[in-house]
């Protein structure tokens, strides 16, 4: 919404200064978008007196002038017809800009004649089309004076946001009353005094809609204009509306146009002596045509509210009028409509046929209910004063809607629901002054809305009024009641785990993606998906038509993008939902990760190599040690998914629930995607992770311990099935509070071993806490772990 800051004084009596109303406005709700300084653009230009003017000695239609702009006089050329010795115009120097023929002055020649300037027209300066001459001024005009000042261009334009439910600050006054309620101002009165008719209106809007339809239109009044002069509308009017943005018509236009930017009541003006009957408000029938104002035409379907006449639709009611029967430079009877039309019906007839207008845009959002009443009484005194003629008598059809409602307000719901203290005295005076007629006292006020705050439809309604305008900077700052010491978490154990995996796995060198939950059916096929029931109804692109089995595919896919621009090498992680049915259960939460290509970039030194399955194995440990996971406790198993290379691949479980899946993945699976391998994938089951049974901090607190640990080497020859891990975790076993780490590091088979045997070797780290460990102490643990590795693998220690 865009007003100026004198139109905004029409309405408020104030000696507030632009920044005390830009900042009140922005405090009652009314958000400050932008104040545009007009004056900035017509800083260099002055008024200016043409000392002599003389013909151009070698051009017929140019003339020589002597100007003087109050600081000496300089020579212009001119080709205006009015130009003359003795009058007074708007001056340009050089180095200006002029906005309406996007030119920067500069100093030059014209037929040979030095011209230091330009004289401009009203459409160079970009005022209004008028390029028959230069602005003659009045003589008495001051030379030197900057022209915005003189003309009234310094005029600041302010530009608001409006919420959808403040329908009553899209007019001027609607928005002075918010300030004057605030106190910065007192609200002018707004003459809606009866204009009387001399004459009866030959015409009449008709309402021919079904019973059930009648609230489409609850009111319309009409009054007929007869021996008006449509000429140009006043300057101080055409100014204003040029300076919101609207271009000037013709002052029945330009009436119709000031009022609804005024007082935020849309009106519509019908030449008279172009309608054929009484215009009727009715249901447009499917396929019928109009042309609008804006040149375009539209078809209607059954059921859009449209005004008529015998000759058919011409009227986009509440929305745009039509051109059969618009008025024109030789219209001299008018018919004005001042209506009140359905907001959904209007809204819904707008969208269908793509039709905005600043009408509908008011219409829409709900008008004041008495504006047929007031509204031709307003329009009929600026058009009789503009434009002259006579007017007749009101003609009304419809008795308007029951818009008067009495609302509950106690006093004390004030600080209860907003928690400032606002005098009694004072929540009344805001009331009343935005409108609302207040009766009672204390805990039972009785508030009635005025007609144009349809919004206002309960307490605490009422309430956000009171506060609003009260000020929102005079509620104190106070702090939520604590309800511990410590405060309780945003995120759930289950939120903060995907966190923390996300977390962990980038701390292992991996980028995170964020892909879609669908893919190509072909791809969900793959990894045991594309169920019917999965199946998308309304995909976002035909290859996307499945919910994901899997985060896997769509991460083989991204890498098999990236090797095509140039990055073969790539390791990528996503922790998000998968898809096995179509049933709530059916959706789980996995962290997934992916390696290609190579661990690094070639190197002399050789440091890089293939990955391989163990670099998704330590991944998931990784992983499952920032989770929590009780990993001393996993078993590996070797029945991994098919799309995992056969041999060289597992999954970790705790009990018979599998946790993650690791491996290379399967070369079917590398050519379906067309990724060059290797590439080692793993899925980690975050739902089956189990959560931390202790209570405290998530991680253990680091120990301070002053003993130096102690490692011990062991290597075991046990039966060749037997895997590496069971050796490790029997010897963790055989003290865990001495024991601090175990550590594989090596594997034999050979010349020295039994057939079917190999040799284990791995790294005890003992760390004491009490004492240095002595000898006796060091060989007694050795003993305990000879013995529980026995026992548990049928492994000997190796001579």
């Amino acid at each position: 919404m865009k007003f100026t800051l004198s139109w905004l004084k029409d309405h408020l009596d104030t000696d507030a200064s632009l920044q005390e109303i830009t900042d009140r406005l922005t405090m009652l709700g009314l958000e400050l978008e932008e104040v545009e300084d007009r004056a900035a653009a017509f800083a260099a230009f002055r008024v200016a007196h043409v000392v002599e003017a003389v013909q151009h000695p070698n051009a017929d239609r140019l003339r020589v002038c002597k100007v003087d702009a109050g600081d000496g006089i300089v020579q212009v050329v001119c080709g205006a017809p009015n130009a003359r010795t003795g009058m007074k115009g708007v001056f340009a120097p050089p180095g200006s800009y002029v906005p309406g023929t996007d030119l920067l002055l500069k100093p030059g020649k014209i037929r040979g004649e030095d011209s230091n300037g330009m004289l401009l027209s009203e459409r160079e300066l970009g005022l209004s089309d008028n390029h028959d001459g230069i602005i003659d001024l009045p003589d008495d005009a001051p030379v030197g004076q900057a022209y915005a000042a003189y003309a009234g261009l310094d005029d600041p334009i302010i530009d608001i946001a409006i919420t959808p439910d403040r329908a009553d600050c899209l007019g001027v006054r609607g928005i002075a009353r918010d300030l004057a309620a605030s106190g910065l101002g007192t609200l002018k009165p707004l003459d809606t005094s009866p204009v009387e008719g001399t004459f009866a209106s030959p015409l009449r809007f008709d309402i021919d809609l079904p019973a059930d339809q009648a609230h489409l239109c609850p009111a319309v009044s009409g009054r007929y204009f007869r021996g008006v002069k449509n000429g140009p509308s006043p300057a101080w009017m055409q100014d204003r509306l040029r300076a919101v943005g609207l271009r000037p018509i013709s002052a029945l236009v330009d009436i119709t146009n000031y009022m609804m930017l005024d007082l935020g009541r849309p009106l519509h003006a019908y030449d008279a002596k172009k309608l054929h009957g009484n215009p009727t408000i009715r249901l447009a029938r499917d396929g019928e045509t109009y042309r609008a104002l804006n040149g375009k035409d539209y078809t209607f379907e059954a059921g859009m509210l449209v005004i008529g006449d015998a000759n058919g639709v011409d009227d986009l009611a509440g929305i745009m009028g039509g051109e059969r029967t618009g008025v024109d430079d030789d219209t001299t009877d008018m018919f004005l409509e001042v209506a009140i039309f359905d907001e959904t019906s209007v809204a819904a007839t707008g969208r269908k046929l793509g039709v905005l207008s600043d009408a509908r845009y008011r219409f829409e959002r709900g008008l004041d209910q008495t504006g047929p009443w007031w509204g031709a009484e307003v329009a009929a005194r600026m058009v009789l004063d503009i434009c002259g003629g006579e007017v007749s008598e009101t003609v009304l059809n419809g008795e308007g809607r029951d818009w008067r409602r009495k609302l509950p307000l106690r006093h004390s719901r004030i600080a209860a629901l907003c928690g400032v203290e606002v005098p009694e005295a004072e929540a009344q005076r805001i009331l009343t002054t935005l409108g609302f007629e207040v009766e009672g006292s204390g805990e039972t006020m009785s508030v009635t809305p005025p007609p144009w705050r349809g919004d206002v439809e309960g307490e605490a309604d009422l309430v956000e009024e009171v506060v609003r305008v009260h000020g929102y900077d005079r509620i104190a700052p106070v702090s939520m009641e604590r309800t511990s010491v410590v405060g309780q978490p945003a995120l759930t154990a289950e939120q903060n785990r995907r966190r923390l995996a996300k977390r962990a796995l980038a701390g292992r060198g991996m980028m995170e993606a964020v892909t879609f939950s669908f893919l190509p059916a072909k791809h969900a096929e793959l990894f045991g998906g594309g169920a019917p029931a999965l199946h998308l109804v309304n995909p976002i692109s035909a290859d996307l038509d499945v919910m994901r089995p899997s985060i896997l595919p769509n991460l083989l896919a991204a890498a098999a993008r990236n090797a095509n621009a140039g990055y073969p090498d790539i390791a990528m992680f996503e922790v998000g939902p998968e898809y096995a049915g179509d049933r709530p259960e059916d959706q789980s939460q996995a962290a997934v990760g992916l390696r290609v290509g190579r661990t690094g970039p070639r190197d002399w030194r050789k440091a890089d190599r293939a990955v391989d399955a163990f670099d998704a194995k330590a991944d998931v440990l990784d992983l499952l040690e920032m989770l929590e996971a009780p990993v001393a406790n996993l078993q590996v198993s070797t029945d991994a998914p098919d799309w995992y290379h056969p041999g060289r691949s597992g999954c970790l479980r705790l009990g018979p629930k599998v946790m993650a899946r690791f491996g290379e993945l399967h070369p079917r699976i590398l050519a379906a995607f067309d990724v060059k391998g290797p590439a080692v994938a793993f899925e980690v089951l975050l739902d089956n992770v189990p959560m931390p049974k202790r209570k405290g901090p998530q991680r253990p607190l680091l120990e301070r311990i002053p003993f130096q640990p102690v490692a011990r080497d062991f290597a075991f020859v046990v039966a060749t099935d037997v895997p590496a891990d069971r050796i490790a975790r029997a010897a963790a076993g055989a003290d865990k509070a001495l024991i601090d780490g175990v550590h594989v590091f090596d594997e034999y088979t050979g010349p020295g071993l039994a057939e079917g045997t190999k040799s284990i070797a791995v790294e005890v780290i003992l760390q004491p806490r009490d004492a240095t460990l002595t000898d006796e102490q060091i060989e007694a643990v050795s003993a305990k772990i000879v013995a529980n590795v026995e026992k548990q693998t049928g492994g000997v220690l190796r001579g």
